[in-house]
């Protein structure tokens, strides 16, 4: 996408670490990227991924040049 940055990544966050996030204690989450940069997510953008077991595999964040969130998906 033109003007934008993508950033790959992997997770896997169990389901009991997950419970800290819905009860609002944690609102962000980082990850490091395949490029090896650190990358901080609103939690709220993983609910959509969330399983019994947790949260795994890998994602692609996709920002505007200035970092501003556009769209977060799950590649595998």
């Amino acid at each position: 996408m033109f003007g934008c940055k993508e950033y790959k990544f992997y997770l896997d966050i169990s389901n009991e670490d997950l419970i800290h996030v819905y009860q609002g204690s944690i609102h962000k989450l980082r990850a490091k990227t395949t490029s090896n940069l650190v990358i901080e997510l609103d939690a709220n953008h993983l609910r959509r991924f969330t399983t019994r077991s947790g949260i795994k595999g890998w994602f692609v964040l996709t920002t505007t040049n200035q970092n501003k969130f556009i769209s977060l998906e799950k590649i595998g």
